[in-house]
């Protein structure tokens, strides 16, 4: 009986993962010992070293409440990152600021955590600050002295005037002035639901004080305001008044933007070369074929959906090589890149690259169809490596010409000839606009003060349609005109301004055809309306760097035609969604490039591949090799599995008769149900990080 085979973590460890972390207990100084210089940048921060507190479980155990909020405003007066000098130039004096900056705020926090009264909250400066050597007292005569910082306290990247502050208390009315009475305005400690929103403000009409225009306004009733803005009135009871504002704060305070989720594959479908031999592949075919660094699988990931994650990638990097005619090498940038599968999780992230640590993650449930996509992150990332930018090659296109051009084609294109007249005549129409304007200033208002009669404003207005019609000097004969008839010439710095004028006009009526300019893509266009209806916003879909990826999975998929890859790019067309026009009708909103703008971005994405092999970024290669040629010893073929179906090139077959469904239960369809219609199955939603 052959041996099953177990499917484990493959190549270099990873690192990093979330399962090693120390996200529940906090950062430490020791902690960076497994850190890169990329990663402790990302995560020395002042939340991952002090974690926020539960605030109102604290309350609930009986801990006062000016006590937290005392500790409340000493955590948030601390920086968020370390604080770095013009001198901390090298990785070895960035990383002793950033032990320094733990372990000081570490000692804030066991400063403070340890308060229980207020008198041992007004004596942790004294202690902590002076007694750290962080400040000192200044002795300064008869008038007193003050607190000035010690060399120690100003080299720290914690210490700051605002964690000074926040710690020092001249005395019982300054304590009761900073926290008591600001704990009570800013509501710190009440219930969500007894909260009045921030802005606005509830108030009670006693009707000693107040007035109503239409004597409408009762007495002894509350009313809302937002600033100096009175929004209702006549509220019998203060928990109707904070009913209605809470619900007017949610209506207003809405983003209205939707969450982006992209339909779930039905099925995972592929055409083309048989590069398995309807063979399982393994780890080790990763480590030989593509030379990957590492891979790693998700905890809850069972054999089957290993097995079938690792075929379904190997026959989607196969077909990815294949159609950019690279060396399978190449796949993972020589041998930095690491892959790992239902691992690694990003919240609802379908699938995400990590430049920290240069890995491709595909969920276990979603991760198909996003594999092109994250592909071209890391090679944007490999490639901004190289050529010295600091992140992604995509945000900095001035260091390579080819990226360049492929930004300025996918975010801009040639107008039509009718979009050109249109642009000409407007920009016409508003130089007459301005001309007019600084003309009546110049000549009308003066004149109308002189002479406001109808013969004289006639011959105005036969002069002012020649000067707008660019007649050459017409600015002289309104000069000579108002002479006559104000007793007074146009002032030299408004005629020179109105000559000007008259120059650019005359120069629009002999105006050959206009110049094709150019105006944004649909793409880039609509790139920016998802971030406006979708929740992702702050940029993240009209970037450089998201547009690029959606746009190159699109490039994969046409590059394929007529063969299929849906693990490798079946969600290329899935970045759209409903939004309502300026008519205000539905309408589809597609965040991918189509059409002769995608005819156009592909042909660039040619000329980047032609040069990244001419520079020798790529190695150029016809066909990848079979799994026969890297590992020709045949498979195992495991007991259990004997009556299993093989996952062939065409379909993606379920391997699970057991209670526990697998991936491709979930994400293929049979060849029996392709030919049985069946009612349509409800998608899980999910947020993808496309």
């Amino acid at each position: 009986m052959a041996k099953e085979i177990v499917h484990e973590d493959f190549g270099e460890k990873i690192g990093g993962a979330k399962k090693d972390l120390w996200a529940a207990r906090g950062l430490y100084v020791d902690d960076l010992l497994g850190m890169n210089e990329r990663e402790a940048d990302k995560y020395v921060k002042k939340d991952n070293v002090w974690k926020k507190p539960d605030y109102n479980a604290l309350i609930q155990s009986g801990v006062p409440v000016d006590i937290l909020y005392f500790r409340k405003v000493v955590r948030d007066s601390l920086n968020a990152s370390p604080r770095y000098l013009r001198s901390d130039d090298t990785p070895e004096k960035r990383l002793a600021r950033q032990k320094e900056y733990i372990a000081t705020v570490r000692q804030v926090q066991e400063a403070v955590e340890k308060v229980q009264t207020i008198q041992e909250a007004m004596g942790v400066f004294e202690s902590l600050i002076i007694g750290g050597g962080y400040c000192e007292r200044i002795s300064h005569g008869i008038g007193g002295g003050y607190i000035r910082a010690t060399p120690k306290g100003r080299d720290n990247p914690v210490i700051t005037d605002k964690l000074v502050n926040a710690l020092y208390f001249r005395g019982m009315q300054d304590f009761d002035r900073k926290i008591v009475r600001e704990a009570v305005k800013k509501q710190f400690g009440v219930p969500a639901e007894q909260k009045v929103p921030r802005g606005y403000d509830i108030r009670f009409n006693d009707g000693k004080r107040t007035y109503s225009k239409n004597n409408d306004w009762l007495p002894d009733t509350y009313y809302v305001t937002k600033g100096y803005t009175i929004l209702k009135t006549n509220f019998a009871t203060r928990e109707e008044a904070l009913k209605w504002v809470q619900d007017l704060s949610r209506q207003r305070g809405a983003s209205g933007k939707q969450r982006f989720v992209p339909q779930q594959l039905s099925r995972v479908r592929r055409t083309g070369p048989d590069y398995r031999g309807k063979r399982d592949v393994i780890g080790q075919d990763y480590l030989d074929a593509f030379a990957f660094r590492g891979g790693e699988f998700g905890n809850w990931m069972t054999q089957n959906d290993r097995r079938a994650s690792l075929n379904m990638g190997f026959d989607a990097l196969k077909d990815l090589a294949a159609v950019l005619q690279i060396s399978e090498k190449d796949i993972s940038y020589q041998g930095t890149l690491s892959i790992a599968f239902g691992a690694r999780g990003s919240g609802n992230a379908a699938a995400h690259y990590e430049p920290l640590r240069k890995v491709i993650n595909l969920t276990k449930m979603h991760g198909a169809g996003s594999l092109a996509h994250e592909w071209w992150h890391g090679l944007d990332d490999y490639l901004g490596v190289k050529m010295g930018a600091k992140g992604f090659l995509s945000e900095h296109s001035h260091l390579y010409e080819p990226f360049k051009k492929l930004i300025e084609t996918m975010k801009y294109k040639p107008e039509t000839p009718e979009q050109a007249a249109a642009r000409t005549e407007t920009q016409v129409e508003r130089t007459r606009k301005n001309a007019a304007s600084w003309l009546d200033s110049a000549v009308l208002t003066p004149l109308k003060r002189a002479a406001n009669d109808e013969m004289h404003m006639e011959a105005y207005a036969v002069l002012r349609e020649e000067f707008l019609l660019g007649v050459p000097g017409s600015v002289e004969q309104l000069n000579d005109f108002k002479k006559s008839v104000t007793g007074r010439v146009i002032p030299k710095s408004e005629r020179d301004r109105l000559e000007i004028f008259e120059h650019m006009l005359s120069g629009m009526q002999t105006q050959e055809p206009p110049q094709i300019g150019r105006v944004e893509t649909d793409f880039y266009k609509n790139s920016i309306r998802m971030g406006k209806e979708c929740e992702k916003d702050g940029g993240y879909w009209e970037s450089n760097t998201e547009m690029t990826a959606r746009a190159f999975a699109c490039y994969i998929k046409d590059k394929l035609a007529p063969e299929i890859s849906d693990y490798l790019a079946g969600h290329a067309d899935s970045a759209a969604t409903f939004a309502t026009g300026k008519d205000g009708k539905m309408e589809i909103l597609k965040a991918f490039p189509e059409g002769e703008e995608r005819k156009a971005i592909n042909a660039v994405f040619d000329e980047v591949f032609a040069d990244l092999k001419r520079e020798h970024f790529l190695t150029h290669s016809d066909h990848p090799q079979t799994l026969e040629e890297t590992r020709p010893v045949a498979a195992p073929t495991p007991s259990r599995m004997d009556s299993m179906p093989v996952i062939t090139d065409v379909e993606q077959l379920s391997l699970f008769g057991g209670e526990k469904p697998s991936i491709l239960g979930q994400l293929a369809a049979t060849k029996e149900q392709s030919k049985t219609p069946a009612a349509p199955k409800q998608n899980k939603t999910h947020e993808p990080e496309l």
